[in-house]
């Protein structure tokens, strides 16, 4: 970490960012935000039943494998 540049928390306080940062920053931190919003969405389908989880993974219960 730079020490040197003093760091101030955004103002959704997920990230932490400098005075001016790059538009490259930007879009990346917006793109996490739509993703995190996304997943979140997802997660409150699954729990109220509108929408399957669907399978974790592939499970084999054969010790034959």
């Amino acid at each position: 970490m730079n020490k040197t540049t003093k760091l101030t928390r955004s103002a959704d306080g997920l990230f932490l960012t400098s005075a001016n940062p790059s538009p490259v920053m930007v879009a990346a931190m917006e793109s996490i935000k739509r993703q995190m919003a996304t997943e979140t969405a997802y997660r409150e389908r699954v729990r109220a039943g509108l929408e399957p989880a669907g399978q974790w993974g592939n499970w084999s219960i054969s010790d034959r494998h």
